[in-house]
């Protein structure tokens, strides 16, 4: 027995949107198109006729006075906004064959959406060094849960560096197409 529902975990980092993006399009040529976005890695997805979507990403951090103007932008240019998965706004777009549209026609606003990233990260960051400090400055006093505690400080802080990187190299890449 089929179901006409069904959801998938598949996690992928800031700077891998195109890989996410290609991904649900592929779902949907399959018949699988995504409906809802829970926690982070999360899609829900609607079985229906196999269609050719093009599905982007935006990466929104302010909390927008006017949201509506925003999605109506998008929907003006004939995207439906799909939902929104912590900062990221996803819409999506049926794809004539051998088109592929865009919400970010040129490399700078693709910059400038990996920049916002960036700085979503950096504002976060000192809360990720003062846990860090905090555990290593107790770890004798805590014994095997300062251990632990640091280990995970550790851990996130490796990953925060890794996303800052991946970002930075990402902008980068967009940086070199604009100098050819």
């Amino acid at each position: 027995m089929e179901t006409d529902t069904c959801w998938k975990f598949r996690w992928f980092w800031a700077w891998q949107d195109d890989h996410e993006e290609e991904w649900l399009g592929s779902l949907s040529r399959e018949g699988w198109h995504l409906s809802e976005l829970g926690v982070p890695g999360v899609y829900y997805f609607r079985k229906g006729e196999p269609m050719r979507y093009a599905y982007r990403m935006d990466f929104q951090t302010s909390r927008m006075q006017d949201r509506e103007a925003y999605l109506q932008l998008f929907r003006d240019a004939g995207w439906e906004h799909v939902g929104k998965m912590s900062a990221w706004e996803y819409f999506r777009k049926e794809a004539k064959p051998g088109e592929e549209p865009e919400i970010f026609t040129d490399p700078e606003s693709k910059i400038l959406k990996y920049r916002r990233v960036l700085w979503f990260l950096v504002i976060f960051f000192p809360i990720l060094f003062i846990l860090f400090s905090t555990s290593w400055r107790h770890l004798p006093e805590r014994g095997e849960i300062g251990v632990a505690l640091l280990c995970i400080a550790v851990g996130l802080l490796l990953l925060y560096v890794f996303g800052m990187l991946g970002i930075l190299r990402r902008i980068g890449t967009l940086k070199q197409t604009i100098r050819k």
